[in-house]
């Protein structure tokens, strides 16, 4: 049954859950590494940020239909989730990294994306609604930081060395985390 299933595979949940920063949402507005500009504080290289995490946890965690009890940190980790899956679909028929580049910047850098508390966001029932404009822009910004970062950093890994599809990652295009297929 699905959920025998469930508890011989638990979710990967975040590892910053107790982390301090702004609440933004219901989600916190964690330290990521990246040059891209952002409400997101720095954090040094060489230590895992909140993108690595769901780089990590992706290929386990599209595999299941329910999060249970999600802390702040993981309903970013889940958003992160939804969007690979979006890449990975969005990329699925471009054979090299170059030309993928140049496709999913479009993807990344697009601001027109669903947040919480719009009626077509992914993950309606776990967020929560921004509680004033400035609240609204900062989760825009925070998604949109963490998108483009995700995407930068995806490109390294779901193509080889030589360019080409990475397998092992594009086999996933198919799945969808919870059944969601757009984080848009």
């Amino acid at each position: 049954t699905e959920a025998s299933k469930e508890s011989f595979m638990p979710v990967y949940k975040s590892q910053f859950n107790e982390s301090k920063g702004k609440l933004v949402c219901k989600t916190i507005v964690l330290p990521v590494k990246t040059s891209v500009k952002g409400p997101a504080p720095s954090m040094p290289e060489g230590k895992e940020d909140i993108v690595d995490e769901a780089i990590k946890a992706y290929r386990c965690n599209v595999l299941h239909t329910t999060f249970p009890k999600p802390g702040p940190a993981d309903l970013t980790m889940c958003y992160l989730t939804i969007y690979i899956g979006e890449v990975l679909r969005f990329l699925k028929n471009t054979a090299s990294k170059v030309e993928a580049r140049k496709k999913v910047t479009q993807l990344s850098h697009d601001n027109n994306f669903t947040i919480p508390g719009e009626d077509e966001f992914c993950l309606p029932g776990f967020f929560g609604k921004p509680d004033s404009k400035a609240a609204k822009d900062i989760i825009r910004q925070y998604f949109r930081q963490i998108r483009e970062e995700l995407t930068i950093r995806l490109l390294e890994i779901i193509y080889t060395k030589s360019g080409k599809q990475n397998k092992w990652w594009f086999q996933f295009y198919k799945r969808s985390f919870m059944g969601i297929d757009k984080a848009t």
